[in-house]
Order: structure tokens, then C-alpha cells, then sequence
């Protein structure tokens, strides 16, 4: 299995007699630290895996030493089987991207974070809160002499009084009257006629 040196300065990939066997290579990889743009832990390296072997030694899902080439470059792959591995990616480097598998993964990414320059935080500019105006109140006036109705101008009458579930003003009150019938009079009870008493036409006895 390769063996993964971080220096100051560099990241060396340093490979067994058979892995340079299988990869048709005979130096080691060499990529300084400043190329380095991203280093990614991986459960699943083979998902990782793009372009045709060129050259090196395959077996699917089971072994991968050597070049990988596509159509933006070519990468270097040292997997055996489905064990957890470390992807770097470079820029400006022979390999664009390394993938291999490795007991020491978490310690070499926490490194490369650890000694990484922090990027200081720009300050952030306050927001600004809108001031909002309220609205103002809708004031009522009191109402005084000059909102009272001209002379002789008809105002709502006062007494409002309810028949039924219709409301009657006494104006209204008064036209319902005019147009109604006249109520017919209570007939007289007749009184029976009496006769005068007449005086009586037998005499008397004389005394």
C-alpha cells in the first residue's frame, strides 16, 4: 500500500516495487503543498474514477494502480478494493487529481487544514433598518353650531319611534294617516219609544 509523507512543503506519494510495477512508473509523486486545492475522505473511491487506464493495471472494484487519462488531463489511482481512501485535487501538476486508498486519511486532511492560512473575514456593514413613519390617527372633531342645519332646512326628526319592525317618523306617521280609510262611526243604539201617559177619563168619586 502507498505511503503518504506531508513536509513543510510537499506531499510525497511514495510507491511499493509492485505498485510501480503495475503502474509502469519508477519515481515517486511528488506534489508541492501550494498545488494542493482540496483533499476529500471517501468511503466509495471508485465513484471517483473518470477516464480510460493509460498506463496501468485494473481490475473493477477490486484493484487500480496507474494513470487514468480524460479529456482535461489524467489522474493517479492506487485503490485496492472498497477501503477508505483520500482524493487530492491539484492544480498545475502532472495528476490532476490523486486517489488513494489509505489507513491515514483523517490525520491528513486535518493536517492540511490545520497549517492552511485562515482567510481573514472581511467586516460586514451594518443593515440599515427603515425607518418607518406611522401614520397618523384619524382625529374626530367635535361637531359645533356652524355643523348645525340652516333654518329651514329640514332635519332628521328626533322621536323616531318603532311599529312593529318598521321604523315611523311622525312625518311618515302622518301621511300613513291621510291615506288611510276613514273609520266608519259606531252605529246609535235605537231607544225604545214611550208613549206619554194620557190623563185617566173616568171620574172619580166626588166627595
Amino acid at each position: 500500500m502507498a505511503r503518504l509523507l506531508l513536509h513543510s512543503d510537499r506531499l510525497e506519494v511514495i510507491l511499493s516495487t509492485a505498485e510501480k510495477t503495475l503502474s509502469l512508473r519508477r519515481e515517486n509523486i511528488v506534489v508541492p503543498r501550494s498545488s494542493i486545492r482540496s483533499a476529500t475522505l471517501t468511503d466509495d473511491p471508485w465513484i471517483w474514477v473518470r477516464g480510460i487506464r493509460a498506463p496501468g493495471t485494473a481490475i473493477p472494484l477490486t484493484l487500480a494502480v496507474g494513470q487514468w487519462k480524460f479529456h482535461g488531463g489524467k489522474d493517479f489511482l492506487v485503490l485496492k478494493g472498497t477501503k477508505p481512501s483520500v482524493v487530492i485535487d491539484t492544480a498545475d501538476e502532472e495528476f490532476s487529481r490523486l486517489i488513494i486508498t489509505t489507513k491515514h486519511g483523517m490525520e491528513l486532511v486535518s493536517k492540511l487544514q490545520l497549517d492552511a492560512k485562515p482567510v481573514k473575514k472581511s467586516p460586514r456593514a451594518r443593515k440599515t433598518t427603515p425607518q418607518v413613519t406611522p401614520k397618523p390617527k384619524r382625529v374626530v372633531a367635535p361637531k359645533t353650531d356652524a355643523d348645525a342645519p340652516a333654518a329651514g332646512v329640514d332635519s332628521a326628526p328626533a322621536d323616531i319611534t318603532v311599529d312593529g319592525s318598521a321604523i315611523v317618523t311622525p312625518k311618515t306617521a302622518a301621511a300613513a294617516a291621510k291615506t288611510r280609510a276613514p273609520a266608519r262611526r259606531p252605529k246609535a243604539a235605537k231607544t225604545p219609544k214611550t208613549t206619554p201617559a194620557t190623563e185617566d177619563s173616568t171620574p172619580t168619586d166626588a166627595v
